[in-house]
């Protein structure tokens, strides 16, 4: 069994969390909610203008595992999420994982999963389980 990630690697990634995402994502779950598509209505509960779903910037995490982090192989198992802060549309977030434990002799590890604002002001944090084995 060859495995290629090990305690203490670290992937950092920026991703922009666009209105196109938004909108595709709210295509796909049904979620319409009026905060993330109308600015008077974001404005109404207290936000600056509109955001995006806490989901869409969560996602994100699963396509670094699948393709970058540690990239094909990956198989996602298991996320805790707390949404920190909102999301606001076209923000780029700065998405840091850490790979904190890996269950003994086994290919199982603990990756801490946070994204950032571009304040540095955590938005989402976690720790995600995932399954890798380098692939032949």
């Amino acid at each position: 069994m060859k495995i290629g990630i090990k305690i203490g690697d670290i992937h950092e990634e920026d991703i922009q969390i666009t209105e196109d995402y938004v909108k595709k994502f709210a295509d796909f779950c049904g979620d319409f909610n009026p905060v993330h598509f109308d600015d008077d209505s974001a404005k109404a509960q207290g936000f600056k203008g509109r955001i995006a779903h806490g989901m869409v910037s969560a996602s994100f995490f699963s396509k670094i595992f699948a393709n970058t982090f540690p990239g094909p192989g990956a198989v996602y198992l298991n996320q805790t999420l707390k949404f920190h802060a909102p999301v606001y549309l076209n923000e780029k977030l700065h998405y840091r994982l850490e790979v904190i434990a890996q269950k003994e002799g086994k290919p199982f590890f603990t990756v801490e999963t946070e994204a950032f604002g571009p304040d540095q002001a955590l938005r989402v944090s976690g720790e995600a389980m995932i399954r890798y084995q380098t692939p032949s």
